[in-house]
């Protein structure tokens, strides 16, 4: 009797030591069906923000294409150069000839110097506006053209505004106007 214990638990222990059972068996492969499914599911993601992706680069290739045929873009960079240029001179005129202003000094007395520099200010908008006129636009440079135009208004009233108090004779409207000038560069 000893005997037939002995092989019923040898047959056991090899049992559980050699091959898996069916149930085993299944079991590994719902495991396996599980984290292939979790890979798969990661990869369909990443598949579509690829695709997102390459939608997205097309369309900026497109964009790309259009502008680079297009002489507008680079005659619009040259009004924007050559705008940028005038405007930068005569503003750090402005500037000079305004900081330059003692707040007890008579503000007739910057009136011609004032008068000159203005004028060289407004050639150089009105220069932009005429040479900008008609020129075909992305979108991108025509926020940027439109950014310009808003300045631009904001800079000419300014201007009126400083020129109203220094004939006048007013600091406070003179101070206002300059104060106006200031906050213009928020469009740029």
């Amino acid at each position: 009797m000893k005997r037939l214990l002995y092989i019923p638990l040898t047959a056991l222990l090899l049992g559980a030591c050699g091959n898996p059972t069916i149930e085993q068996e299944l079991e590994q492969a719902n495991e396996r069906n599980e984290e292939l499914k979790g890979i798969l599911q990661t990869e369909e993601v990443n598949f579509q923000k690829n695709t997102q992706r390459l939608e997205a680069l097309k369309e900026d290739i497109s964009k790309m294409k259009s502008v680079i045929g297009n002489p507008d873009i680079n005659n619009y960079v040259d009004i924007v150069t050559d705008y940028a240029g005038g405007m930068e001179r005569s503003l750090s005129d402005m500037d000079g000839l305004l900081s330059n202003h003692g707040d007890g000094e008579e503000l007739s007395g910057m009136e011609s110097d004032f008068e000159e520099i203005s004028s060289e200010l407004f050639e150089t908008m009105e220069a932009y506006d005429e040479n900008s006129a008609g020129i075909e636009l992305d979108e991108y440079l025509e926020r940027q053209h439109n950014a310009i135009q808003l300045a631009n208004g904001d800079i000419r009233a300014a201007l009126d505004t400083i020129a109203n108090g220094i004939e006048a004779s007013d600091s406070a409207l003179f101070e206002q106007g300059i104060e106006q000038l200031r906050s213009a560069h928020e469009y740029y």
